[in-house]
C-alpha cells in the first residue's frame, strides 16, 4: 500500500470514530470490600460489582439493594434489580446535575453506601467537581 493511501485510510478511520455517538460513560469507586463501576448505558445504568481484593464477582443474587438519585431538586427511590451476577440495574440515566446513593448489602458482607454524582471525574478523565 502507497502511503498516501494509508494515510486516507487512517483520515477515513478518524473521522468515523469521531462521528461515532458517545460510548457509554463510566464512574469509578472503592467502598468496603467493593471495586464498583457505575455505567451509563444509552437506557439505563448498571452498577457493577467486584470484591476489592481479587476484583471476582460478587453474587447478587440475594441481598438487599437500594439506589436514590438526587436531582433537579427532587430525591427518588430508584427500583434496582441483579440483571446478571454482580450487576446492579435501575431506570432512568440521570441527566444534568445529580447526586446516585447506593446502598449494598450483599451476603457475608458489611453493608456500604457510595456516593457517586455528575460532578465526578469519568474514568480517565481529570475531575469536574467544583
Amino acid at each position: 500500500m502507497r502511503i498516501s493511501t494509508l494515510k486516507a485510510v487512517f483520515a477515513a478511520l478518524v473521522l468515523t470514530l469521531s462521528a461515532s455517538p458517545a460510548l457509554a460513560q463510566q464512574w469509578d469507586m472503592t467502598a468496603g470490600s467493593y471495586h464498583t463501576h457505575l455505567i451509563f448505558q444509552k437506557d439505563r445504568f448498571e452498577l457493577h460489582l467486584h470484591d476489592k481484593a481479587t476484583h471476582g464477582i460478587v453474587d447478587t443474587s440475594k441481598g438487599r439493594y437500594t439506589a436514590t438519585l438526587l436531582s433537579g431538586g427532587k430525591t427518588t427511590a430508584v427500583p434496582i434489580t441483579a440483571s446478571k451476577s454482580g450487576i446492579l440495574t435501575g431506570r432512568p440515566v440521570p441527566t444534568g446535575d445529580w447526586v446516585l446513593l447506593f446502598r449494598v448489602e450483599a451476603p457475608g458482607r458489611a453493608p456500604v453506601q457510595m456516593r457517586y454524582s455528575s460532578g465526578m471525574a469519568r474514568s480517565g478523565q481529570k475531575s469536574e467537581q467544583k
